[in-house]
């Protein structure tokens, strides 16, 4: 069994000395993502390319960010043939606790029950990705045709 590295058109890639997720059998691992789209990502990667300093991130709203994120979770978990109801384990960084009622908020919305909910730890970073709201990792499974 190899490692597969899985992309998704959908998630735009930094550049950075990572991948953004990995399949190695029925297992697959998501690195932290940060909300950044396209247009940053594109500067990021031309910077690293170029040696040029890197831009500064302008922050959205903590519902906006949890959206990014979330989706971008859900197309990678896609792409590997799982989907956010086969994750097991979600490591969640918040920039600021006290934004974590609307994260959660936005966060269950991507779960059609209790059941379907991973295990999760929630913490305050230190320091976020140039300073975004939130940063999420996960561990996720890729079901059996049985079941």
């Amino acid at each position: 069994m190899n490692k597969v590295v899985i992309r998704s058109p959908k998630v735009p890639e930094t550049g950075g000395p990572f991948s953004l997720c990995v399949r190695r059998g029925d297992m697959v691992y998501v690195s932290g993502l940060p909300p950044f789209q396209e247009d940053f990502c594109e500067g990021l990667r031309l910077a690293r390319e170029t040696g040029a300093p890197l831009q500064k991130y302008q922050r959205k709203s903590i519902e906006d960010e949890t959206v990014i994120v979330m989706n971008h979770l859900k197309w990678l978990l896609e792409e590997a043939g799982s989907g956010l109801e086969h994750m097991l384990k979600v490591v969640v960084w918040l920039r600021d606790q006290k934004e974590q009622a609307v994260f959660d908020k936005i966060y269950r919305s991507y779960f059609d029950g209790v059941d379907d909910l991973p295990t999760r730890t929630r913490i305050q970073a230190g320091g976020t990705p140039f300073d975004c709201g939130l940063e999420i990792d996960a561990i996720a499974y890729v079901p059996d045709a049985k079941g």
